[in-house]
């Protein structure tokens, strides 16, 4: 990959030189430290905001109420999973990553896949359906708040930083549900080969 960039970057440079955009050339590479530190700000701010907003949600028990309202979610889609602490952070997890908060996300879901690991029956180095089915909910989740995303479009200054969220619902929602799906196909016929 790092030819690929390597080439492309070479290819421009050369195109840049050959039609006279030297100086537009020579702009553009120093204006990415500035634009590249005001958007690791931004992002950063973002970051550090939600994450003790995440906590802040899990001290005062609403992470408790979340995880009730996914727990016949979890049932339906992970049945063998009894374990509270496993379901208490997959739980945060999915919430951080409803809100958009994908770096929020990543404390939690370290820990749940940490936790699945402990009590799964599987031999080492193997992951348990409900790993798998986590990975798929961690990834295609449900974004209904894309905080960051929001955030981020606003600080570049669109006058319409939310007209994408149903959109973004939209598209989640969709990529859930198919990954679920197509977690639960695809497992069957390896299912006890192990």
């Amino acid at each position: 990959m790092g030819k690929i960039w390597a080439i492309l970057i070479a290819l421009a440079s050369i195109y840049a030189i050959c039609s006279g955009r030297t100086e537009a050339l020579l702009n553009g590479i120093l204006s990415i430290p500035e634009e590249s530190f005001s958007f690791l700000l931004i992002v950063l701010s973002s970051t550090i905001f939600w994450t003790g907003f995440m906590y802040i949600f899990k001290e005062v028990g609403i992470i408790d109420y979340i995880s009730l309202a996914i727990k016949p979610i979890f049932k339906l889609i992970m049945p063998n999973l009894k374990d509270k602490e496993a379901i208490e952070y997959l739980s945060m997890n999915i919430a951080a990553n409803m809100f958009g908060l994908g770096f929020a996300a990543t404390p939690s879901g370290l820990k749940g896949i940490k936790r699945l690991k402990e009590i799964s029956t599987m031999p080492e180095g193997v992951a348990s359906d409900e790993m798998i089915t986590f990975l798929v909910l961690n990834t295609a989740g449900v974004t209904l708040l894309p905080t960051t995303v929001i955030s981020i479009r606003n600080s570049y200054g669109s006058k319409s930083p939310t007209d994408f969220v149903l959109f973004a619902i939209i598209s989640t929602f969709a990529a859930c549900v198919f990954g679920l799906i197509a977690d639960k196909l695809l497992r069957r016929p390896y299912r006890g080969k192990l």
